[in-house]
């Protein structure tokens, strides 16, 4: 069956309204009308069973019948800050972060990224925000992961206190591996929030991992190749859901 997000402010009582992209989708694309049943979920966990009654100019209205039980999130919060990269690569990285089930994305700011924080930024958030909820919509997530705005790696650092752990893969670690620290917080068992941090194309400055650890991070090794900076992130992701989370 079709889904479809509504934000929580346009459910009403017994109601629910469609627009912008949404809408049109459903009316002119789909062409569904009135009578038909489709699912629609908020982006904050909960979605419905809801049938089309009709129009409000452009907008679709909807009838909730009943809630429904939303595929389940991963039990570990796991949050990317993702360097910033040159071209739609970081659209790329929310798309596919959103699918394995990262509940939250954070654009890094560092020295050697290329695309530098207020040219276009407004247009990119929005960008970056549809791109996480088409993505939630295809993989039957009902919660939206976050997109924060671009965020400096220092104002990054003041937040680590945050996070029960939080990973920086470094091509030049060459003595932790990421499986082996995920073996050491899984004996702890007590790692419910965790964060990755990854740099842009050419990774990060000596300096900036100095920082970073004075900050409590933890420097890790991915292997011996040297992966791109779209893929390392999304690789690291997907190893830390399989082994804490509920991937696989």
């Amino acid at each position: 069956m079709r889904r479809f997000f509504a934000p929580p402010e346009h459910f009403t009582g017994e109601m629910v309204r469609l627009g912008g992209d949404e809408a049109h989708h459903l009316r002119r694309v789909l062409r569904l009308g009135p009578g038909a049943e489709v699912y629609v979920f908020d982006g904050r966990g909960r979605e419905y069973l809801v049938r089309i009654e009709g129009w409000e100019g452009e907008a679709v209205l909807g009838r909730i019948l009943a809630e429904v039980a939303p595929v389940p999130e991963a039990p570990l919060e796991l949050i990317l800050a993702q360097g910033l990269a040159k071209g739609d690569k970081l659209e790329l990285v929310i798309q596919k972060a959103t699918e394995i089930g990262v509940q939250a994305v954070i654009p890094l700011h560092t020295a050697r990224s290329v695309v530098r924080p207020g040219e276009g930024e407004e247009r990119r958030a929005l960008r970056w925000e549809r791109v996480a909820r088409a993505a939630a919509k295809q993989c039957r997530r009902a919660c939206v992961p976050r997109v924060e705005r671009i965020t400096s790696l220092a104002a990054l650092n003041a937040r680590l206190r945050d996070f029960d752990a939080a990973l920086l893969l470094w091509e030049e670690e060459r003595t932790r591996r990421l499986k082996e620290v995920l073996g050491e917080l899984r004996a702890r068992g007590a790692c419910r929030r965790l964060l990755l941090l990854t740099g842009p194309e050419g990774g990060f400055l000596p300096a900036e991992v100095e920082l970073a650890l004075a900050a409590g991070a933890i420097p890790v090794s991915l292997g011996p190749r040297i992966l791109r900076t779209e893929t390392a992130g999304l690789v690291a992701a997907s190893i830390v859901l399989y082994e804490l989370g509920d991937l696989g």
